[in-house]
């Protein structure tokens, strides 16, 4: 039985595809397959592509752009292994990460480990908070209160059968935000290790996080508050809910001048600060701060 299906959309990331897929080709454990999805690529991406193709571990799926959300929709169909992995193009693992995780997975539907931030040719550990075989809701609820970065599609191991239920939305920023919360939510079985095995790239100009402006925070802001209209929608849950308010609220801080008060504007339409807890102190007066800022907005 193939055991990890390891899902690579590429779009303009030649500078760095060839470290991305040699990561995976170099692994300890080799029970894996390859997805790749050349997202309609305008760079050269295919002819770094074509040196991989006689690998028989290496699928490549050749696209017109679609979007990343859609090219991993598109990997997570094609996945043959008992878990998946998300693997941005530009970013890589650590030799080890397949050994470790078979190590310790347990048939969680969901097994978190963590990162490390790559810059100047140095890595930069980002911690994580462990534990082992919580049901969906009590682990979310712990990684929230951890105040650690959980949202990142690419530091998780999905059992293939969960995974599948679900897709990422397509044609949204934060696309990771508006999924993974909701699926640790309704996991059976969700374990965390403090293990940095993938290693982000903060050194890719291309990459969506590497320049914005304003009309662009506002774009991710008003998605940020799509997917907490979806959940609203279609979930009671109040921690979920709270969760996805407070995300929703913290998107103020990026955004200037206009923009700024058209997004409150919409906060207010929707009514987000009902749905902040109020459990704690910090809570309570986050939702009076919410509240007071609507108050000047005509």
């Amino acid at each position: 039985m193939m055991k990890y299906s390891i899902i690579i959309p590429v779009y303009n990331t030649k500078k760095y595809l060839k470290r991305c897929i040699d990561s995976i080709i170099n692994q300890d454990y080799q029970n894996y397959e390859i997805i790749i999805i050349n997202d309609g690529s305008p760079d050269n991406s295919e002819e770094i592509l074509k040196n991989y193709k006689n690998n028989p571990k290496i699928k490549i799926i050749k696209q017109t752009n679609h979007g990343l959300s859609y090219s991993r929709n598109v990997g997570i169909k094609k996945s043959k292994g008992d878990y998946i992995i998300f693997l941005d193009s530009d970013d890589f693992i650590e030799s080890d990460l397949l050994k470790i995780l078979n190590e310790n997975i347990n048939d969680e539907d969901m097994f978190k480990f963590s990162y490390s931030d790559f810059k100047d040719n140095n890595k930069t550990k980002i911690e994580s908070i462990e534990f082992r075989e919580l049901n969906g809701k009590l682990a979310f609820k712990t990684l929230v209160e951890s105040k650690t970065m959980f949202e990142m599609s690419c530091i998780y191991a999905y059992k293939t059968l969960y995974m599948k239920k679900y897709s990422f939305e397509e044609g949204k920023y934060h696309e990771d935000f508006g999924l993974i919360p909701i699926m640790i939510n309704y996991a059976k079985k969700v374990s965390s290790i403090n293990y940095c095995g993938y290693i982000y790239n903060r050194e890719n100009e291309t990459s969506i996080t590497s320049y914005t402006d304003d009309k662009k925070e506002y774009k991710k802001a008003l998605d940020v508050l799509y997917f907490f209209k979806k959940v609203k929608q279609t979930e009671s849950d109040k921690y979920l809910l709270s969760f996805y308010s407070n995300a929703v609220i913290l998107k103020l801080n990026y955004l200037n001048g206009e923009y700024k008060k058209k997004y409150l504007r919409e906060i207010k339409k929707e009514k987000v600060y009902n749905y902040i807890l109020t459990n704690t102190l910090i809570r309570k007066i986050k939702k009076i701060e919410v509240k007071l800022k609507l108050l000047i907005i005509r």
